[in-house]
């Protein structure tokens, strides 16, 4: 099914959210990841889901408070249990594969657990202590569980080699890339998409800011894939 973002611009343009999927948001640090996927998490609220933010970079109050700022307000889905934020501080460890490795394993166990859907914002810093099959077991098992019903979303920075990054987009539904632009004496964000789930509708590049007052505004641009 297609599911709605939440926000009426959005929707028009990309078509709504698969689901269940397993979707990839890659992009580079003040491209819109955190926001993008909350945006779908909004959207997948509004349907009644519900589900769990891991995010990796903020604690639970500064990720409500960051969203409400842009017009994501997750807080009343956070007080009645439809929503679950669980911060994990990457700061704390002491790298290594084997770190890496015994997160990946707590990470898919408790993602076993969330009822509908689950946003993992952002899988960088594990993925980058991790080795290469161990973070594609990882991959893998997140496609399982899409299989088995629910829809998994997981942000990234660009930091693959082609080999390595054509293995997991293989895995996934949906892949998001995500860029900025200047635009005259704008800067505004693009999203483009690189692959989506048979069935779905919209176009292929998306151009969007993301307002403190309207919250992600898509900018009636036309842009094409060079």
């Amino acid at each position: 099914m297609i599911i709605s973002t939440g926000n009426e611009e959005l929707d028009r343009r990309l078509g709504g959210i698969p689901f269940p999927s397993l979707i990839l948001i890659e992009g580079d640090h003040g491209t819109g990841k955190s926001v993008i996927s909350a945006q779908f998490a909004y959207g997948l609220l509004k349907a009644g889901k519900q589900g769990y933010i891991v995010t990796t970079e903020r604690s639970t109050y500064g990720y409500l408070k960051q969203m409400r700022e842009v017009q994501i307000d997750l807080i009343p889905f956070f007080l009645r249990d439809k929503l679950g934020i669980a911060p994990l501080n990457t700061s704390r460890f002491s790298w290594s594969s084997q770190i890496a490795k015994r997160l990946l394993y707590v990470l898919l166990n408790f993602l076993k657990r969330v009822r509908d859907f689950a946003i993992i914002d952002s899988l960088t810093v594990i993925s980058t202590f991790s080795t290469e099959e161990d973070l594609m077991e990882f991959i893998k098992e997140l496609r399982v569980l899409a299989t088995l019903g629910k829809g998994i979303i997981i942000t990234l920075h660009p930091i693959f080699p082609e080999s390595l990054k054509s293995r997991i987009t293989s895995e996934v539904d949906v892949y998001f890339k995500l860029s900025t632009a200047t635009i005259g004496n704008r800067r505004i964000k693009i999203m483009e998409k690189i692959k989506i789930s048979e069935g779905a509708i919209g176009s292929d590049t998306i151009a969007f800011d993301v307002n403190p007052s309207l919250g992600v505004n898509v900018v009636p641009l036309s842009f094409s894939r060079a």
